[in-house]
């Protein structure tokens, strides 16, 4: 898959575009479109072929695209008074999209990556109706660890043809003696 990406940004060029729509990256969201700048733009329309996605079901946008969408989501699930409102419980600012989140893969759920105050990032799948609470969150390396486990694993892997291909039963099974939010971590396949 990593051939039929686009070639990865400079570091200027990422902050400009970050600039343009507000953004201020950590290095290490910047490092994944220095990296490899997407392979779908927001607007693409294709078969999974003609787009394959890093993951499987997956959209790896461009970084122009990844922040628009990152936006969108913001103007429909984000309310900046009611995440300052200290009489909104956590568990309800759990339900909104924050301005400074970044969809780094759109499927169902878009996938997050939320810089963390120590510099590292937070990732995870956005529900809006579950909210943040309720999905797994691994560090972005953790994430990537999982992916490269999963085609280890034979879970996943790429058909001649150039697109995904799932093997369920390959899958690793969850831990049942781990705690509810590692249970859920390992249950998140993507």
């Amino acid at each position: 898959m990593v051939p039929r990406l686009r070639p990865g940004l400079s570091p200027d060029r990422i902050a400009e575009i970050a600039a343009r729509h507000g953004f201020t990256l950590s290095d290490e969201i910047a490092s994944v479109w220095a990296w490899h700048d997407g392979h779908r733009r927001l607007g693409d329309r294709g078969t999974d072929k003609e787009h394959p996605g890093l993951i499987p079901g997956g959209a790896f946008l461009d970084l122009d695209s990844a922040l628009r969408y990152s936006l969108r989501t913001y103007d429909i699930c984000g309310d900046d008074d009611e995440l300052a409102d200290p009489s909104v419980p956590d568990e309800d600012k759990g339900h909104l999209w924050r301005r400074e989140w970044v969809i780094v893969d759109a499927w169902l759920l878009p996938l997050v990556l939320a810089a963390r105050p120590d510099g590292s990032t937070d990732t995870f799948r956005f529900d809006p109706q579950s909210g943040t609470a309720w999905v797994a969150h691994s560090s972005l390396p953790e994430r990537v660890a999982q992916w490269h486990r999963y085609l280890d694993l034979g879970a996943w892997r790429v058909e001649p043809d150039g697109t995904w291909a799932v093997d369920a039963d390959r899958l690793p099974r969850v831990d049942q003696s781990a705690s509810k939010a590692e249970q859920v971590r390992q249950t998140e396949v993507t």
